[in-house]
């Protein structure tokens, strides 16, 4: 059997990778680069500024576009390549520990660090739950028993 490797690029994918290589670009030179007329170019950045993946800046009456840098790790097109790997509780007690930090502090390090990421935790287990075709219902009980562990 032999599969295709060639992966399907929209429009919209092609925006985000020539804004990944600019730091910033006129509607216009993003319409011409990527060969699409200027209505589409302009109505993708709507979007994406509403989703708060472009925003705009304007010099004199010229918008200028460019990838949110705030808002760019809640993405999940940028988010993906950019986001540090979780941690296990065991490693991070073993990090800790190497650093000879004391057991109860590291207690208390271990949640701070789990309240920093459950944002983020809480959109991956979501989005491996849904993948997996599980109803969203359940997914907040199952979110919830999860929680009950940590």
């Amino acid at each position: 059997m032999v599969r295709d490797t060639a992966i399907l690029k929209t429009t919209a994918d092609q925006l985000i990778e020539f804004l990944k290589n600019k730091e910033k670009s006129t509607i216009e030179e993003a319409a011409k680069a990527l060969k699409i007329p200027g209505k589409t170019v302009q109505a993708l950045v709507d979007f994406f500024v509403e989703e708060k993946v472009i925003d705009i800046e304007y010099k004199f009456t010229t918008p200028y576009i460019y990838l949110s840098k705030k808002d760019a790790k809640k993405h999940h097109l940028i988010r993906k390549k950019e986001a540090p790997i979780l941690i296990s509780k065991e490693e991070f007690y073993t990090k800790a520990k190497s650093r000879e930090i004391s057991y109860q502090k590291i207690g208390g390090l271990w949640r701070k660090y789990l309240e920093q990421q459950l944002v983020r935790l809480k959109e991956d287990f979501y989005e491996k739950s849904k993948q997996r075709g599980i109803h969203h219902n359940k997914i907040e009980i199952m979110w919830q028993k999860y929680l009950s562990y940590m």
